[in-house]
């Protein structure tokens, strides 16, 4: 058999055969690898976006460290006079659909829109950019057949930060901020009191008939900072143990999923504790609740949780939100114990689009019970306690 003759002469006759019908069909490059007609309308889609983050240094500037901020609602003025609001999503984007030729879409007119960040209760704007404006004109052939002549920039958002807490009638309170400034906070009929804060280090001082009876350091971060109502009752408090730790679950797991939290982590027993990552179910409050790294824990089912340990541990404090924009305004109830006796317990409103900053100082307990009043998600973040020697 000659080289290259692989097939009996009946087969090379049919694949002869085939090669000369098929010549009919047969294109160049330019027909199989045609270049776009682009003064033609596509007729598809795509986003105009607004990004809103959470600007946890409070730069004004989106830069490294900040985050993605979940459920922001982001308006958009239309030319016709109109005004439609989407949600921005788990990556902190509020998308709006654009198109020249599918006129079921958000953005389908050219002319004149206006961008607009409405702050959920509690927040500011940092970037002095909450309105935006831009003209969108036709650009057939572009993938909407429509184009910004102006994107969005970035807008940050950050909580107005606070001190916040409960004392005894008669008690007043007194805080020292970082700039050693020290003022009154009002407190009200109920004992409620809440004073503007800034980042950094505050002494709160409780008073009874002009006699200091308790300080509390509080260092004021990224959130809110809520107090616990033992604060300000007078009584001593155990010195704290010495050996400070804050767990962020990001250490359990590297891959989106759920994970029990085992007994043994950071040295403590968990009970009904899960850790996912912040995106994996897409609720806003893990996302707005995560603080370090990528991870977060809740409490699973929305049901009652536990941390314990045999040996007497301090419960610093911890951030908190509520996992779902349907919990929100949750109840979060603390407990703690040491062995069989009840020795703190709390409550604190819970948020899905912030986080605030449980600060427990609780000492010297054995038991602590993390409850929602109606048993939705709560979501948890850099939990800081301190064990003995």
């Amino acid at each position: 058999m000659k080289r290259g003759l692989l097939f009996s002469g009946v087969a090379a006759a049919a694949i002869g055969l085939a090669m000369v019908c098929g010549a009919a069909n047969a294109g160049t490059a330019q027909d199989y690898y045609p270049a776009r007609a682009w003064g033609a309308f596509s007729g598809g889609q795509m986003n105009t976006s607004l990004l809103v983050f959470r600007d946890l240094n409070r730069n004004g500037v989106y830069d490294m460290g900040d985050r993605p901020m979940s459920r922001a609602a982001v308006e958009l003025d239309k030319p016709n006079g109109s005004t439609i609001m989407r949600l921005t999503n788990a990556d902190g984007f509020a998308n709006f659909r654009m198109s020249a030729i599918q006129r079921d879409l958000e953005v389908v007119d050219p002319g004149h829109y206006a961008f607009r960040v409405v702050p959920p209760p509690g927040f500011s704007v940092t970037t002095g950019n909450a309105v935006q404006e831009s003209d969108y004109v036709v650009s057939p052939g572009s993938p909407g057949d429509m184009i910004a002549l102006s994107t969005t920039h970035p807008v940050g958002i950050a909580a107005d930060l606070t001190i916040s807490g409960a004392v005894a009638a008669g008690v007043r309170v007194s805080l020292t901020g970082p700039d050693g400034v020290t003022a009154a906070a009002k407190v009200g009929p109920d004992g409620r009191f809440s004073a503007p804060a800034t980042p950094g280090q505050w002494l709160v001082d409780f008073s009874a008939a002009g006699v200091n009876e308790r300080r509390h350091v509080v260092v004021v971060g990224q959130a809110p900072v809520v107090l616990s109502s033992s604060s300000g009752k007078g009584r001593p408090a155990e010195a704290p143990l010495p050996n400070a730790h804050v767990v962020g679950f990001d250490d359990l797991m590297t891959a989106p999923g759920v994970f029990e939290i085992p007994a043994g982590y950071g040295g403590l027993g968990w009970y009904n504790l899960v850790a996912t990552h912040q995106s994996f179910y897409a609720g806003p409050g893990y996302i707005n609740t995560t603080m370090s790294g990528e991870f977060i824990a809740y409490n699973s089912s929305g049901h009652p949780a536990q941390v314990f340990s045999d040996k007497p541990f301090d419960f610093t404090g911890a951030y908190f939100g509520a996992g779902w924009d349907d919990a929100e305004g949750e109840t979060l109830m603390l407990k703690a114990w040491r062995g069989d006796e009840p020795a703190y317990e709390d409550q604190l409103v819970l948020s899905a689009n912030g986080m605030v900053y449980f600060a427990a100082d609780y000492r010297r307990i054995t038991r602590l019970e993390i409850r929602t009043q109606h048993y939705w998600q709560a979501a948890i973040d850099d939990f800081a306690y301190r064990t003995g020697p």
